[in-house]
């Protein structure tokens, strides 16, 4: 479930920067085209994802709250992150249901 997560937010993260390669490539000579925090932003979002991807597979529900464990709870930390910014692209057809975050009880 999680490694499908991490492909998606990647795929959209790389699908993001070649629109804004294009969209500046396509503006007018001269044109000022603002777009100064948005590489930063796809830059910080695939920084948290490229942090959750080695511990995702401790992200299990439920493991952070009966676990003692830092890596599990981590996970869990990093994938609630990864899911909230992935919300970003829940309209996208390949977006699952399952990757919205989790409520708690």
């Amino acid at each position: 479930m999680n490694d499908g997560l991490i492909q998606f937010v990647r795929a959209k993260l790389d699908a993001d920067e070649h629109n804004i390669v294009m969209i500046t490539s396509l503006a007018p000579p001269d044109t000022d085209v603002h777009l100064d925090s948005t590489i930063p932003m796809i830059d910080m979002v695939r920084a948290v994802t490229d942090l959750y991807a080695p511990v995702a597979h401790l992200d299990v529900p439920d493991a952070a709250a009966t676990s003692k464990d830092f890596d599990a709870g981590r996970a869990a930390g990093l994938g609630a992150a990864v899911r909230l910014l992935a919300q970003i692209y829940h309209d996208d057809p390949d977006y699952r249901e399952l990757w919205r975050p989790r409520t708690q009880p």
